[in-house]
């Protein structure tokens, strides 16, 4: 059996701006994404040739490629089953490839550098449209157990979803030794969810079990501008902060959200070039100023707990007597401040949690003072 152990980074987003609305429904957006040191664990096991029997919802049946999945959760609010994003990115991988590289001719073939599909590279079966068949991997068969450990809040702006899914892709990319490059995998999560190839271009600058093969890759970054509907991602240089990051006891529809943004005047948009040069210069004074989340317009009058909570979290920087630079992440509802000072940080974050529990530390990741994010494969608590 082989095994990988990834650490699922959260996101916030320093800017978020909706441009535009596609004929499918789809927003357009230009938005600053972060990755931060709060994570989830994800563990991801390859065992070949066996099938196992679990409790219902957690074990899929093996699929023609003779490949099961099986997924653990340590949430009871968290779905063990197919419509969880870390089952779907497992289900991407074994559609795509069949199988391990080795063995495999459909994986082994690589991505054809032409038009970026390595199904178009391994040579697809025209009668049977397979190349799994010819690959030979309903022999092989095996298992993908995957399990997460959540600390990162559900629902909450801050891609926690995503970033599991993420995780796998990497791990099965570990595991099957398939060599994909971060643009490779992107192009997979893409398709999985918006947010997918922001967490797996973090992880792959962030997660130091995964340096050996993205050490050179010019994608693996810590901040992106986003454009499009969020997938079209330019690496940034990062923040170099502590985050408090508070949740209020709800949850969030991210797809609630973007509707109703449709009908809400936008007075206030960020202004995204000089929001890159503040983060190059760490200055906080004008993050303050530009620092912009549109989607606030909608989901503050929709749920007052998160105006509650910005408020407090605002009066309490002042109070600290540093920059009021307090934003939703996301669609919400998770509130956070930008720290120059640990210590300052952990003060807000002890009166944050008095009124919403789920409220961290944290800090950005990809800088020099941040590279105690993990330790011999743990997150450093602080």
């Amino acid at each position: 059996m082989k095994r990988i152990q990834l650490h699922a980074y959260a996101k916030i987003n320093l800017t978020l701006d909706v441009t535009g609305k596609r004929p499918n429904g789809y927003h357009d957006v230009e938005m600053i994404m972060q990755q931060i040191s709060l994570c989830d664990e994800v563990t991801v096991s390859w065992e070949a040739g066996s099938v196992r029997r679990g409790k219902p919802g957690q074990t899929a049946e093996p699929d023609p490629t003779g490949i099961q999945i099986q997924l653990t959760v340590s949430r009871p609010d968290l779905p063990a089953d197919f419509s969880n994003l870390a089952w779907k990115a497992a289900e991407e991988m074994i559609a795509e490839f069949g199988g391990p590289a080795s063995g495999n001719a459909k994986a082994a073939a690589g991505t054809d550098a032409a038009d970026g599909s390595s199904k178009a590279a391994a040579g697809t079966d025209a009668a049977g449209g397979s190349s799994k068949a010819a690959a030979g991997t309903e022999a092989a068969g095996g298992v993908l157990t995957i399990d997460i450990q959540k600390q990162i809040p559900m629902a909450a702006g801050l891609a926690g979803g995503s970033s599991n899914c993420a995780a796998v892709l990497h791990a099965i990319n570990q595991l099957w030794e398939l060599n994909l490059s971060v643009k490779e995998l992107c192009r997979i999560g893409a398709r999985l969810g918006s947010d997918v190839p922001f967490c797996i271009m973090g992880q792959a600058a962030a997660e130091k079990a995964l340096q050996g093969s993205f050490a050179d890759d010019p994608d693996a970054c810590h901040c992106a501008l986003a454009t499009g509907t969020g997938t079209d991602l330019k690496p940034l240089t990062g923040l170099d902060s502590f985050i408090v990051l508070s949740k209020p006891a709800i949850g969030v529809s991210t797809a609630e959200v973007y509707r109703g943004i449709d009908n809400e005047g936008i007075p206030r948009h960020p202004d995204n070039n000089a929001v890159i040069s503040a983060i190059f210069e760490n200055n906080y004074k004008v993050l303050e100023e530009k620092m912009v989340n549109v989607l606030e317009n909608f989901a503050l009058k929709r749920y007052p707990i998160i105006v509650y909570t910005k408020n407090i979290m605002s009066d309490l920087c002042q109070s600290a007597g540093i920059s009021n630079c307090v934003m939703m992440s996301g669609s919400g509802p998770t509130v956070f401040c930008l720290c120059e000072e640990l210590s300052k940080a952990q003060q807000i974050c002890e009166v944050m949690k008095s009124r919403n529990p789920e409220s961290f530390v944290a800090k950005t990741t990809g800088q020099d003072r941040h590279r105690d994010v993990t330790r011999e494969g743990k997150h450093v608590e602080f």
